[in-house]
Protein backbone atom coordinates (compact mmCIF):
# COMPACT_ATOMS: atom_id res chain seq x y z
CA UNK A 1 0.00 0.00 0.00
CA UNK A 2 1.70 3.06 -1.00
CA UNK A 3 2.05 6.08 1.33
CA UNK A 4 0.04 9.23 1.70
CA UNK A 5 2.26 12.56 1.42
CA UNK A 6 1.30 14.88 3.69
CA UNK A 7 2.47 18.78 4.73
CA UNK A 8 1.95 19.42 8.58
CA UNK A 9 1.60 22.76 9.16
CA UNK A 10 1.24 23.29 13.00
CA UNK A 11 2.32 25.49 15.97
CA UNK A 12 3.21 22.97 18.86
CA UNK A 13 1.75 22.75 21.76
CA UNK A 14 1.07 19.57 23.48
CA UNK A 15 -1.51 18.58 20.57
CA UNK A 16 0.08 19.47 18.07
CA UNK A 17 3.20 17.04 19.14
CA UNK A 18 0.59 14.50 19.53
CA UNK A 19 -0.19 14.78 15.89
CA UNK A 20 3.54 15.06 14.93
CA UNK A 21 3.83 11.58 17.10
CA UNK A 22 0.81 9.81 15.18
CA UNK A 23 1.67 10.95 11.59
CA UNK A 24 5.64 10.34 11.98
CA UNK A 25 5.07 6.84 13.30
CA UNK A 26 2.06 5.92 10.36
CA UNK A 27 3.33 3.30 8.42
CA UNK A 28 0.30 5.13 5.57
CA UNK A 29 2.07 8.76 6.03
CA UNK A 30 5.21 10.03 3.91
CA UNK A 31 5.56 13.20 5.97
CA UNK A 32 6.99 15.50 3.25
CA UNK A 33 7.64 18.69 5.27
CA UNK A 34 6.61 20.33 8.43
CA UNK A 35 5.89 23.42 8.37
CA UNK A 36 5.91 26.02 11.72
CA UNK A 37 3.40 28.95 12.06
CA UNK A 38 3.46 31.47 14.92
CA UNK A 39 0.26 30.35 17.32
CA UNK A 40 0.11 29.33 20.41
CA UNK A 41 3.88 30.24 20.50
CA UNK A 42 5.44 32.85 18.70
CA UNK A 43 7.78 31.48 16.03
CA UNK A 44 10.93 30.81 17.60
CA UNK A 45 9.38 28.15 20.50
CA UNK A 46 7.33 26.43 17.79
CA UNK A 47 10.41 25.90 15.50
CA UNK A 48 12.36 24.79 18.88
CA UNK A 49 9.69 22.25 20.09
CA UNK A 50 8.92 20.79 16.69
CA UNK A 51 12.82 19.98 16.28
CA UNK A 52 12.84 18.80 20.30
CA UNK A 53 10.05 16.22 19.05
CA UNK A 54 11.87 15.24 15.59
CA UNK A 55 15.09 15.02 17.55
CA UNK A 56 13.59 12.83 20.71
CA UNK A 57 11.35 10.69 18.98
CA UNK A 58 14.14 10.52 16.29
CA UNK A 59 12.58 11.05 13.70
CA UNK A 60 13.71 13.21 10.81
CA UNK A 61 11.88 15.30 8.18
CA UNK A 62 12.57 18.72 6.79
CA UNK A 63 11.23 21.69 9.18
CA UNK A 64 10.28 25.35 7.80
CA UNK A 65 9.42 28.15 9.62
CA UNK A 66 6.68 30.19 8.29
CA UNK A 67 4.51 33.45 9.36
CA UNK A 68 4.98 35.04 12.34
CA UNK A 69 2.12 36.85 12.62
CA UNK A 70 -1.49 36.61 11.01
CA UNK A 71 -1.75 37.80 7.22
CA UNK A 72 -3.60 41.57 8.94
CA UNK A 73 -3.78 41.37 12.36
CA UNK A 74 -0.98 41.54 14.62
CA UNK A 75 0.34 38.63 17.00
CA UNK A 76 -1.15 39.32 20.09
CA UNK A 77 -0.77 36.09 21.88
CA UNK A 78 1.12 36.60 25.27
CA UNK A 79 3.30 33.40 27.55
CA UNK A 80 0.71 33.50 30.11
CA UNK A 81 -2.17 32.83 27.88
CA UNK A 82 -3.27 29.21 27.03
CA UNK A 83 -2.65 25.73 28.53
CA UNK A 84 0.68 25.03 27.04
CA UNK A 85 2.90 26.56 29.70
CA UNK A 86 5.64 29.34 28.57
CA UNK A 87 7.76 26.65 26.18
CA UNK A 88 4.63 26.20 24.52
CA UNK A 89 5.81 22.40 25.59
CA UNK A 90 6.04 22.36 29.32
CA UNK A 91 6.11 19.12 31.41
CA UNK A 92 9.19 17.63 29.66
CA UNK A 93 13.28 18.28 29.98
CA UNK A 94 14.07 17.97 25.97
CA UNK A 95 18.13 17.58 25.65
CA UNK A 96 19.37 20.66 25.74
CA UNK A 97 21.96 19.89 22.36
CA UNK A 98 20.00 18.94 19.62
CA UNK A 99 21.44 18.59 16.30
CA UNK A 100 18.52 19.01 13.72
CA UNK A 101 18.19 22.80 12.70
CA UNK A 102 15.50 24.36 10.57
CA UNK A 103 15.30 25.25 6.77
CA UNK A 104 16.78 28.49 5.62
CA UNK A 105 13.37 28.36 3.44
CA UNK A 106 10.81 29.77 4.24
CA UNK A 107 7.03 27.69 5.14
CA UNK A 108 5.22 28.41 1.85
CA UNK A 109 8.31 28.10 -0.30
CA UNK A 110 9.03 24.52 0.78
CA UNK A 111 4.99 23.77 0.50
CA UNK A 112 5.34 24.49 -3.30
CA UNK A 113 8.41 22.74 -4.22
CA UNK A 114 6.85 19.49 -2.26
CA UNK A 115 3.44 20.62 -4.19
CA UNK A 116 5.70 20.41 -7.23
CA UNK A 117 7.69 17.81 -6.88
CA UNK A 118 5.06 14.77 -6.13
CA UNK A 119 3.41 12.52 -8.64
CA UNK A 120 0.63 12.21 -6.19
CA UNK A 121 -1.81 14.95 -4.46
CA UNK A 122 -0.51 15.65 -1.45
CA UNK A 123 -2.58 16.29 1.92
CA UNK A 124 -2.43 19.76 3.84
CA UNK A 125 -3.00 19.00 7.37
CA UNK A 126 -3.55 21.83 9.65
CA UNK A 127 -3.41 22.26 13.17
CA UNK A 128 -2.79 25.79 13.77
CA UNK A 129 -3.50 29.37 12.92
CA UNK A 130 -4.03 28.96 9.00
CA UNK A 131 -1.70 31.69 7.91
CA UNK A 132 0.72 29.70 6.39
CA UNK A 133 -1.86 27.66 4.06
CA UNK A 134 -3.72 30.88 3.90
CA UNK A 135 -0.46 32.50 2.11
CA UNK A 136 0.53 29.03 -0.34
CA UNK A 137 -3.58 29.40 -1.53
CA UNK A 138 -3.21 32.91 -2.14
CA UNK A 139 0.41 32.48 -3.94
CA UNK A 140 0.07 29.93 -5.98
CA UNK A 141 -3.69 29.10 -6.82
CA UNK A 142 -2.99 26.78 -9.62
CA UNK A 143 -0.35 24.56 -7.78
CA UNK A 144 -3.22 24.04 -4.87
CA UNK A 145 -6.27 23.34 -7.62
CA UNK A 146 -4.13 21.01 -9.13
CA UNK A 147 -1.74 19.09 -6.25
CA UNK A 148 -3.58 19.57 -3.04
CA UNK A 149 -5.89 16.16 -2.43
CA UNK A 150 -7.46 17.77 0.91
CA UNK A 151 -6.89 19.87 3.72
CA UNK A 152 -7.64 18.41 6.99
CA UNK A 153 -7.32 21.19 9.96
CA UNK A 154 -8.12 21.24 13.51
CA UNK A 155 -9.85 24.41 13.68
CA UNK A 156 -13.65 25.83 14.43
CA UNK A 157 -16.74 24.95 15.93
CA UNK A 158 -20.59 24.49 15.38
CA UNK A 159 -22.28 24.09 18.66
CA UNK A 160 -19.57 23.73 21.51
CA UNK A 161 -19.31 26.64 23.40
CA UNK A 162 -16.24 27.26 25.47
CA UNK A 163 -14.70 30.72 25.39
CA UNK A 164 -16.53 33.07 23.15
CA UNK A 165 -19.44 31.50 20.70
CA UNK A 166 -18.42 30.01 17.62
CA UNK A 167 -15.03 30.53 18.58
CA UNK A 168 -11.76 28.45 18.04
CA UNK A 169 -8.16 29.87 18.32
CA UNK A 170 -6.77 28.46 15.17
CA UNK A 171 -9.46 30.03 13.42
CA UNK A 172 -10.06 32.98 15.69
CA UNK A 173 -6.40 34.07 15.21
CA UNK A 174 -6.16 34.73 11.53
CA UNK A 175 -9.84 35.32 10.57
CA UNK A 176 -8.95 36.31 7.14
CA UNK A 177 -6.32 33.42 6.29
CA UNK A 178 -9.47 31.25 7.58
CA UNK A 179 -11.61 32.59 4.89
CA UNK A 180 -9.13 32.24 2.33
CA UNK A 181 -8.28 28.31 3.29
CA UNK A 182 -12.08 27.84 3.84
CA UNK A 183 -13.39 30.23 0.04
CA UNK A 184 -10.12 28.22 -1.53
CA UNK A 185 -12.96 25.41 -3.55
CA UNK A 186 -10.51 22.88 -2.14
CA UNK A 187 -11.76 19.57 -0.47
CA UNK A 188 -11.96 20.68 3.38
CA UNK A 189 -12.30 18.23 6.40
CA UNK A 190 -13.15 20.27 9.39
CA UNK A 191 -12.04 18.93 12.93
CA UNK A 192 -13.66 21.69 14.98
CA UNK A 193 -14.45 21.90 19.19
CA UNK A 194 -17.74 19.91 18.36
CA UNK A 195 -15.22 16.48 18.06
CA UNK A 196 -12.52 16.84 19.38
CA UNK A 197 -13.99 17.93 23.19
CA UNK A 198 -15.38 14.54 22.68
CA UNK A 199 -12.06 12.51 22.01
CA UNK A 200 -10.93 12.91 25.70
CA UNK A 201 -8.10 10.77 27.40
CA UNK A 202 -7.94 9.73 30.82
CA UNK A 203 -5.10 8.05 32.77
CA UNK A 204 -5.33 4.76 31.49
CA UNK A 205 -4.05 6.66 27.89
CA UNK A 206 -0.98 7.88 30.29
CA UNK A 207 -0.43 4.59 31.38
CA UNK A 208 -0.25 2.75 28.69
CA UNK A 209 1.97 5.31 26.71
CA UNK A 210 4.54 4.54 29.48
CA UNK A 211 4.11 0.93 29.24
CA UNK A 212 5.49 1.41 25.80
CA UNK A 213 8.72 1.52 27.58
CA UNK A 214 10.44 3.28 24.78
CA UNK A 215 11.18 7.64 24.81
CA UNK A 216 8.93 8.47 23.17
CA UNK A 217 5.82 6.70 25.08
CA UNK A 218 7.92 8.67 28.03
CA UNK A 219 7.77 12.11 26.57
CA UNK A 220 4.01 11.58 25.18
CA UNK A 221 2.99 10.56 29.05
CA UNK A 222 4.64 13.41 31.02
CA UNK A 223 3.70 16.05 28.36
CA UNK A 224 0.51 14.66 28.18
CA UNK A 225 -0.09 14.65 32.08
CA UNK A 226 1.16 18.67 32.57
CA UNK A 227 -0.94 19.58 29.11
CA UNK A 228 -4.28 17.63 31.37
CA UNK A 229 -3.22 19.17 34.57
CA UNK A 230 -2.89 23.03 32.67
CA UNK A 231 -6.14 22.33 30.90
CA UNK A 232 -7.90 21.56 34.21
CA UNK A 233 -6.32 25.12 35.57
CA UNK A 234 -6.90 27.46 32.45
CA UNK A 235 -10.29 25.64 31.55
CA UNK A 236 -12.88 23.03 33.01
CA UNK A 237 -12.14 19.62 34.55
CA UNK A 238 -13.67 17.67 31.96
CA UNK A 239 -12.78 14.37 33.47
CA UNK A 240 -10.17 13.89 30.45
CA UNK A 241 -8.69 15.54 28.23
CA UNK A 242 -8.66 16.31 24.70
CA UNK A 243 -5.71 16.16 21.96
CA UNK A 244 -7.32 18.26 19.16
CA UNK A 245 -4.81 18.51 16.87
CA UNK A 246 -4.24 14.73 16.34
CA UNK A 247 -7.66 14.39 14.81
CA UNK A 248 -7.10 15.99 12.05
CA UNK A 249 -4.01 13.67 11.07
CA UNK A 250 -5.94 10.54 12.50
CA UNK A 251 -8.58 10.79 9.24
CA UNK A 252 -6.14 10.78 7.03
CA UNK A 253 -4.92 7.38 8.24
CA UNK A 254 -7.92 5.66 8.74
CA UNK A 255 -11.40 7.46 7.60
CA UNK A 256 -13.32 5.17 9.28
CA UNK A 257 -11.95 6.65 12.38
CA UNK A 258 -14.80 9.10 11.72
CA UNK A 259 -17.90 8.15 12.76
CA UNK A 260 -20.21 11.15 12.11
CA UNK A 261 -19.35 14.15 9.47
CA UNK A 262 -21.60 16.11 7.72
CA UNK A 263 -21.42 19.04 4.63
CA UNK A 264 -22.21 22.18 5.26
CA UNK A 265 -21.75 25.86 4.16
CA UNK A 266 -19.36 27.31 6.61
CA UNK A 267 -18.37 31.19 6.32
CA UNK A 268 -15.67 33.27 8.31
CA UNK A 269 -16.65 36.50 9.02
CA UNK A 270 -13.60 38.79 9.44
CA UNK A 271 -15.19 42.29 9.85
CA UNK A 272 -14.30 43.46 13.40
CA UNK A 273 -16.48 42.58 15.97
CA UNK A 274 -17.59 39.96 17.95
CA UNK A 275 -17.71 36.92 15.37
CA UNK A 276 -14.63 38.02 13.51
CA UNK A 277 -12.82 34.34 13.00
CA UNK A 278 -15.87 32.31 13.86
CA UNK A 279 -16.69 29.32 11.69
CA UNK A 280 -20.38 29.83 11.07
CA UNK A 281 -21.79 26.94 10.31
CA UNK A 282 -24.64 26.49 8.37
CA UNK A 283 -25.73 23.11 9.45
CA UNK A 284 -29.75 24.04 8.89
CA UNK A 285 -28.85 24.10 5.14
CA UNK A 286 -30.66 27.08 4.61
CA UNK A 287 -28.22 29.84 3.61
CA UNK A 288 -28.85 28.03 0.16
CA UNK A 289 -25.43 28.69 -0.67
CA UNK A 290 -22.65 25.51 -1.57
CA UNK A 291 -21.47 23.28 1.10
CA UNK A 292 -17.68 24.28 1.26
CA UNK A 293 -16.63 22.08 4.47
CA UNK A 294 -17.16 18.60 5.94
CA UNK A 295 -17.41 19.04 9.60
CA UNK A 296 -16.71 15.94 11.76
CA UNK A 297 -19.06 15.77 14.93
CA UNK A 298 -17.83 12.11 16.16
CA UNK A 299 -14.90 9.52 16.34
CA UNK A 300 -14.34 6.17 17.32
CA UNK A 301 -12.21 7.14 20.78
CA UNK A 302 -10.69 3.46 20.88
CA UNK A 303 -9.39 3.32 16.90
CA UNK A 304 -8.22 6.81 17.69
CA UNK A 305 -6.52 6.56 20.98
CA UNK A 306 -4.80 2.93 19.64
CA UNK A 307 -3.80 4.79 16.43
CA UNK A 308 -1.72 6.72 18.79
CA UNK A 309 -0.37 4.31 20.52
CA UNK A 310 0.50 2.20 17.46
CA UNK A 311 2.56 5.03 16.05
CA UNK A 312 4.23 6.22 19.21
CA UNK A 313 5.32 2.39 19.74
CA UNK A 314 6.64 2.61 16.23
CA UNK A 315 9.32 5.37 17.12
CA UNK A 316 12.46 5.36 19.23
Amino acid sequence: MEKIPVIIDCDPGHDDMVALVLALGSPRLDVKAITNVAGNKVMEKVVRNTLNILNYCGAECIVAPGASRPIVRAYTRTDSEGCHGVSGLDGFDFPRDNPLKPSDRKAVEVMADVLRNSREKVVLIGTGPLTNLGLLIRTFPELCEEKVRCISLMGGTCHFILTRPFMEFNTYLDAEATKIVFESGLPITMYGYDVTYRTLFGQDFLDSLKALGNRTGLMMSCLLQEFWNMHNRVWIDLGGCPVHDACAVAGIIDPFVVTKSEMMYVEIPTEPGPLSGATICDYAHRSGKPENVKVVFEMDNDRFFRMILDSAGALA
